[in-house]
C-alpha cells in the first residue's frame, strides 16, 4: 500500500448541470377523482410509448406498487420513477430516476385541482436539465407537453376557459 498517504491528483471537478423548472397544465371536463384515476389506473391506455419510452411500440407504462414502470413485449420491466407521495385524488409526487445517474433524481409533481364545478385542472411541475435531449448522453428525457396533451385527449380533450 505505497499510495496510502500520498497526495494523489484530485479529479477535475464537474459542476452539476443547471435544471430549469417547468409547468404543464390542462383543464379537462371530468371530476377530480376521474381525472386522477385516468392518469394513474389508465396510464397504459394513453401514454405515448411510440415517442416516450425505452422499449418502444408495444411496451406499456404502469404504476405498480411504488414505481412508475415500463414493460416490454418480452416482459422486461424498467423502473422509471419512484412514487414518493400519493394523495388520491389530488396529488402524486414522483422521484424520476431513469437516466439520471449523472444528474441526480428529479421530482415531478402532478396536481389534480377542481375548477368550475366538475372540471379538473391537471398541473405537472417538473425540472429538466438545461440543453439535454433524450438522444444525448444516453439520457431519457420526458416530453411533458406531449404527455400532457395525450392524457388530455384520452380524457376527452382540453377545455378552453375564458
Amino acid at each position: 500500500m505505497p499510495n496510502l498517504f500520498s497526495h494523489a491528483h484530485e479529479p477535475d471537478y464537474v459542476s452539476p448541470r443547471a435544471a430549469e423548472s417547468f409547468v404543464e397544465s390542462v383543464v379537462i371536463d371530468v371530476p377530480v377523482d376521474q381525472a386522477f384515476d385516468g392518469f394513474t389506473d389508465a396510464i397504459h391506455l394513453w401514454w405515448p410509448v411510440s415517442e416516450q419510452s425505452v422499449f418502444g411500440d408495444g411496451s406499456t407504462v404502469a404504476i405498480l406498487r411504488d414505481h412508475l414502470v415500463e414493460e416490454s413485449l418480452d416482459g422486461d420491466e424498467l423502473v422509471w420513477a419512484d412514487v414518493h407521495e400519493w394523495e388520491s385524488p389530488s396529488f402524486i409526487k414522483l422521484q424520476w430516476t431513469l437516466g439520471q445517474e449523472q444528474f441526480g433524481t428529479a421530482e415531478i409533481e402532478i396536481h389534480f385541482e377542481p375548477v368550475d364545478g366538475d372540471m379538473t385542472r391537471v398541473r405537472i411541475d417538473y425540472q429538466q436539465v438545461s440543453g439535454l435531449e433524450s438522444a444525448s448522453d444516453g439520457v431519457f428525457v420526458c416530453d411533458w407537453p406531449l404527455i400532457c396533451s395525450r392524457y388530455a385527449r384520452f380524457m376527452g380533450g382540453a377545455v378552453k376557459l375564458d
